[in-house]
């Protein structure tokens, strides 16, 4: 099973689009540590802002999905590096030209195109694969059972609408005829009625020629069902993507009640894995100390009121100023003059020791008072 075999599969070009077209719209950020607390945001680096000049970040990531969903594994060539011995530039290799296995003294030897490459100029990354093997499991070659079956379904049903593969009747003649005579009437027959355009044509029977129909009952041969079943079986048990992501929208679904859930549903358990996989390798590929992600808050972010609704309650809960709030909705700052980095303190929200504290100066204060004499003539 190829690559291209596959993907003339319905449900794994539907599936494979909408992984690849998911990730590869994501935008990247390089921080300086991965601690939240301490981290701040650095520029992209000329790896991060196109990984290969002759095509565009966004195919770079197209064929990184691609290979990773067809063959469980990318594989890169490191060609060029910075001053600082960083890789700038990683062309991406086709899975099938590259390979690895360990040499005689148990190291990985890895060959591109045949000829062995230095692992210094190799950038390589595996799906899901089993201790110790050095490569991902290729799922269409693992899972070729189930996608030729539905490859084979879209071949027959484009046979069934071409040809007719279920013949819908017989021709009944009352002579014997030879080898040739039946082919040319089938042959004459065909010309005249085969395909969509001659379909339902009236028939002229001469000669005592008779047409018996051969009724089918579309429902028992469940062909509808079947095809609906595999795909189903390709996008969510193979790929994990939802339904109505590649148009089944027929049925109940456990990815959640709602779009959101579902997208959420989809981020964590179908991309997550593809992302966490390419953050980890760009982290190592990057300057020491840094750390590179591929940016999942627009993909998770809610509609407007759901936004600003969690912005009023960060801006009063006192963790969100002005301009963290713009930020995140791409508008310009508020110059800090005007309060833009200003952060607001929840009325009675005070730390647990101020309160403690607060009360022990209230009873110390109590005490001090007992003990002063009352020096006021009144009393």
């Amino acid at each position: 099973m190829s690559e291209a075999a596959a993907l003339q599969v319905l449900a794994v070009y539907g599936s494979v689009g909408v992984i690849s077209d998911a990730i590869a719209t994501l935008p990247w950020e390089r921080w300086s540590t991965e601690d939240a607390a301490k981290r701040k945001k650095l520029p992209l680096t000329a790896l991060l802002k196109k990984p290969y000049v002759e095509i565009s970040r966004m195919d770079w990531l197209t064929q990184y999905t691609m290979s990773m969903c067809l063959r469980g594994k990318f594989y890169g060539e490191i060609v060029e590096r910075d001053e600082d011995f960083n890789p700038s530039q990683i062309k991406p290799m086709a899975p099938d030209a590259c390979s690895v296995k360990r040499n005689a003294q148990g190291f990985p030897e890895y060959r591109f195109n045949g000829k062995v490459i230095n692992t210094d100029r190799v950038f390589h990354i595996r799906n899901l694969s089993l201790p110790g093997s050095l490569e991902g499991l290729n799922p269409i070659q693992y899972l070729r059972l189930a996608i030729n079956k539905a490859r084979m379904q879209d071949e027959y049903a484009a046979a069934y609408l071409t040809n007719s593969a279920n013949p819908e009747g017989v021709l009944e003649v009352e002579d014997e005829l030879d080898q040739d005579e039946t082919i040319a009437l089938a042959r004459s027959w065909n010309a005249a009625h085969q395909g969509v355009g001659r379909a339902h044509l009236p028939a002229v029977l001469t000669g005592g020629m008779k047409f018996n129909p051969i009724s089918v009952n579309p429902k028992d041969s469940q062909f509808l069902e079947s095809m609906q079943y595999s795909a189903s079986a390709i996008s969510g048990m193979i790929f994990r993507v939802p339904p109505h992501m590649i148009g089944i929208v027929d049925r109940s679904t456990s990815w959640g009640t709602g779009i959101e859930q579902q997208e959420r549903g989809f981020v964590t358990n179908t991309l997550g894995r593809y992302i966490g996989a390419m953050d980890e390798a760009m982290t190592e590929a990057a300057p020491g100390g840094n750390y590179v992600r591929l940016d999942l808050d627009e993909r998770l972010r809610g509609d407007k009121l759901q936004r600003y609704q969690s912005y009023a309650l960060g801006r009063a809960g006192g963790w969100l100023s002005p301009n963290k709030i713009l930020a995140a909705e791409d508008e310009p700052p508020i110059p800090a003059e005007q309060g833009g980095d200003e952060y607001l303190v929840p009325s009675g929200a005070v730390l647990i020791e101020q309160a403690f504290q607060s009360i022990e100066d209230g009873k110390a204060a109590a005490a001090e008072a007992a003990k002063t004499p009352d020096t006021d003539p009144a009393n």
